[in-house]
């Protein structure tokens, strides 16, 4: 865990750049100071200290002295103070007290009454904070870098406040903001964040792994001793200056990789680690280069040392990540590598880059903050494309229609991961993780996103829901005329990765006729029903009073805008259940799903909360049978169970037994096309690709009109209208629908 000792104000005084600089700091000090008058936190925390070691980790990101001060300043409009935003601006000007005033804006949905219950933070609470940041006035990330590190204060002193506020603080932490400083590329409070809230919200699993490489401890240190030595020999002779040192492995980056991989502790590799952080042998000469060429300067000498490395070492295939060629999204540069020691049989990590790589990895964007026009000459064009687009995103993302949840906003533009693809001239275009060609289109130009009717990724043609990877190179195909697709706007069939674009294209929608629109609506509507096979069963006044619309052209024109899909009809479907009683064949689908149990599914306890009993550890598929306990759910024991057997309670046995994730029920369906090659081996394909069986098909044709009738086994109705979409999507398909056949 890191230990940060706290400093004084002369302390922190001497960290700054100069005299000037220090004297503002050293006034709101003496202005928090006196506001706050010796008063503590809840944590037993004074005050003034919590705002010296906020501004200690601002003044260590390099953060300009604006600010430092308002971190220092940031508690000096709480109740007890008596301070007012006016006084600030007066005795520190208009930047200081806007920064404050954007820490407040958080602040005041982070201390809304519902925020007090931890237990709401994933449906109510984060909400809140990720709203706040959304609606912050100007978009300045300064406010935002402030309270990442007001939370991290509050992190370290956590183990002082009650279990419930330890818990909301870690949340909130892990959830929010170490996304947050991902995203801005500032690892070194993303890594203390995640391990401190992961301390928290998983004690048990944080100790495990803290005692493990506590154990390894005093062997790795000799070990990477050596390790160190002999590759610092090896750059010397040429000629590099480098600092070459062991990197501890963060506890939460362990866990992370442990459950993503699959493996156990021992098969992590980077749990031992070298860091090689590079710097040119003439300082003075390299300083004079312009950026570009100091870039191929690191680069050179980075893949170098990769040399060297690969030499005293034997890389481990697949276990190499060039993140200099390919950079994370959020600017992140480095060459990893896994290598395995063959004198000794263990593997280990290695992470290479330059001193200027190494700035921007730990502080991201907060190192080369630019401000001002005048300042941006001097900052990496990366650096400033990840601020300006941060930006850009969150004032675009505040002046959508209103269509996207703030969670949506934040979940796909924000805190996603990032990939970066070419156009066919060779620009670079930063994208979300998961985007796909509509997406790129949209990013392009609104206007070739609306006409976007094919893509070809690296040359070759791909699907509209292709993935796009970091690399490629896009080819967007258009048409003359002509708008998107409805489809599109359905995240479920796949064709869009992002929020920002489904806006647009519900956008695109509304702008046309609204009586258009209505007239869509009721055919989407009424298509559903009839693909279902219930037209008889349900009307769309039906569905609309589902969905607690009581003017139904009003449901219909969202439908026909897009504001409502078609998983929201199935929905609909589901609600009205019990009042209209869908037939025996879709009853299945709509029933609740069976309770989960450690990975696996328990059937017949729907509903209430199961355990494993300890005496006997069932697993499947030894006979089992359920008993419930008194206020714990139920145990689930083997029917052979010594400790059943002398049960005198047997009216609380009950009859379970064993499911699985994905239990399934046949649909038959119809799929009616124009003959063509190549039909019956795409629907195949589709099957295959979503792993869906079907054991029974048939297939005739009449005239030009092929018929293929098919059972499919499907698990939710969600699943039967995806599937069913698909279908429909397939070239010279006429329709698709779930009639039984013989």
């Amino acid at each position: 865990m890191t230990q940060v000792s706290l400093v004084s104000l002369e302390e922190l005084l001497q960290l700054l750049p100069n005299g000037e600089a220090g004297q503002q700091v050293r006034q709101a000090y003496t202005f928090a100071e006196r506001a706050h008058h010796g008063r503590r936190r809840p944590s037993g925390e004074y005050y003034i200290d919590h705002d010296l070691a906020v501004a200690q980790i601002l003044i260590d990101l390099h953060s300009d002295v604006p600010t430092v001060v308002a971190g220092l300043l940031h508690d000096s409009l709480s109740p007890h103070t008596e301070v007012d935003l006016q006084t600030i601006k007066k005795q520190f000007g208009g930047e200081v007290a806007g920064l404050i005033n954007g820490l407040e804006t958080l602040h005041a949905y982070a201390n809304e009454e519902q925020y007090k219950k931890h237990r709401d933070t994933e449906a109510t609470t984060l909400e809140e904070i990720r709203r706040a940041i959304l609606t912050i006035t100007e978009v300045d990330i300064r406010i935002i870098v402030i309270r990442m590190a007001d939370c991290l204060q509050d992190l370290r002193k956590a183990s002082q406040l009650s279990a419930e506020e330890r818990l909301k603080i870690a949340t909130e932490a892990m959830k929010v903001f170490a996304p947050l400083a991902n995203r801005l590329g500032i690892w070194q409070l993303k890594w203390e964040m995640e391990d401190l809230a992961f301390r928290y919200l998983e004690p048990e699993t944080y100790k495990e792994i803290a005692n493990k490489l506590a154990s390894r401890r005093a062997y790795r240190t000799d070990y990477i001793e050596s390790c160190i030595n002999r590759l610092q020999a090896k750059i010397r002779e040429l000629g590099i200056d480098a600092e070459v040192t062991g990197r501890p492995k963060h506890i939460y980056s362990i866990h992370r990789k442990m459950v993503r991989k699959n493996v156990d502790f021992d098969e992590i590799y980077d749990v031992q680690a070298l860091r090689v952080i590079l710097r040119p042998s003439n300082p003075t000469a390299y300083a004079q280069l312009p950026l570009k060429e100091k870039e191929d300067v690191d680069r050179t000498m980075c893949y170098l040392v990769l040399g060297i490395v690969h030499s005293l070492w034997q890389p481990i295939p697949r276990e190499f990540d060039d993140y200099i060629a390919a950079p994370k999204g959020n600017g992140y540069q480095s060459l990893h590598t896994a290598v395995l020691d063959p004198e000794t049989g263990y593997k280990l990590e290695v992470q290479i880059r330059s001193q200027r790589m190494h700035e921007e990895a730990e502080k991201g964007v907060a190192a080369h903050w630019a401000y001002k026009e005048e300042d941006g000459a001097h900052v990496a064009s990366s650096v400033q494309r990840r601020i300006q687009g941060l930006r850009d995103t969150l004032a675009a993302l505040r002046d959508t229609d209103g269509s996207l949840s703030d969670a949506e906003i934040l979940a796909t533009e924000v805190l996603a991961d990032r990939i970066y693809v070419y156009t066919p001239k060779g620009d670079l275009i930063d994208l979300p993780a998961g985007s796909t060609p509509i997406d790129f289109a949209y990013q392009i130009h609104t206007e070739v996103g609306h006409r976007c009717r094919g893509a070809k990724v690296n040359g070759k043609m791909v699907g509209l829901d292709y993935r796009l990877k970091s690399g490629d190179r896009v080819d967007i195909v258009t048409s003359k005329r002509g708008g998107p697709s409805r489809d599109w706007m359905n995240p479920t069939l796949g064709y869009t990765g992002r929020a920002r674009t489904r806006s647009k294209i519900r956008q695109w929608f509304r702008n046309q006729e609204r009586e258009q629109n209505i007239q869509q609506g009721r055919a989407v509507v009424e298509r559903e029903l009839r693909r279902l096979n219930l037209s008889n069963t349900y009307s769309v006044s039906d569905i609309a009073h589902a969905l607690k619309y009581k003017d139904e052209e009003l449901f219909l024109a969202k439908v026909g805008f897009g504001d409502i899909q078609s998983a929201q009809i199935s929905g609909a479907i589901a609600l009205i259940q019990n009042n209209l009683k869908p037939d025996d064949e879709l009853r299945p689908l709509l029933q609740p799903k069976p309770t989960k149990t450690k990975g696996l599914t328990v059937q017949g306890v729907g509903g209430l909360a199961t355990k494993m009993a300890r005496c006997c550890q069932p697993i499947p598929p030894e006979p089992i049978i359920g008993f419930i306990t008194r206020g714990q759910g139920v145990a689930i024991h083997r029917k052979d169970c010594k400790e059943l057997a002398n049960l005198t309670e047997r009216e609380r046995l009950i009859d379970v037994a064993w499911g699985t994730d994905s239990e399934t029920y046949p649909i038959p369906i119809v799929i009616k096309a124009y003959r063509r090659p190549g039909l019956i081996e795409d629907i195949v394909n589709i099957l295959r690709g979503q792993k869906i069986n079907s054991p029974r098909a048939k297939t005739t044709t009449a005239s030009s009109i092929t018929t293929v009738f098919l059972e499919v086994e499907i698990n939710s109705l969600e699943q039967l209208n995806w599937l069913m979409q698909k279908f429909e999507t397939l070239p010279n398909v006429i329709e698709v629908y779930r009639q039984r056949w013989n």
